[in-house]
């Protein structure tokens, strides 16, 4: 259970990062990033954030190599602007979550198209 703190935190931290992806990352591999959402552990010294990519399972991995090379100075450049003791560790995941939601509608259409085939 998140708490409203690792909420706040979350939502600025969100808010930062997409900044500064859009803005500062000159790394040709980036691609079309759009920051999903951000968790936090307990103790807020991890941010957990998730990402998608227009271009694809292979861009999103190329995406995801150019955010790791970058996340020292996404730190960094983040530092200034949160009020917290320690700089959180930033941690880069791909959200899958659109394909999964698609991949589940093809098979609840499957399932329908079956039952109007059978019912015939």
């Amino acid at each position: 259970m998140e708490t409203i703190r690792q909420k706040k935190i979350a939502d600025q931290i969100k808010k930062l990062v997409s900044v500064i992806i859009d803005r500062e990352i000159k790394d040709p591999d980036k691609g079309f990033i759009t920051v999903t959402h951000v968790k936090m552990s307990g103790d807020l010294r991890i941010a957990f954030i998730y990402f998608t990519d227009l271009g694809g399972k292979e861009a999103a991995e190329r995406s995801l190599q150019a955010l790791n090379r970058a996340k020292n100075f996404i730190r960094n450049a983040i530092a200034p602007h949160l009020k917290l003791r320690f700089i959180p560790e930033l941690r880069f995941f791909i959200d899958d979550t659109f394909e999964y939601a698609q991949r589940i509608e093809e098979l609840l259409k499957q399932i329908k198209k079956d039952e109007t085939t059978d019912s015939e």
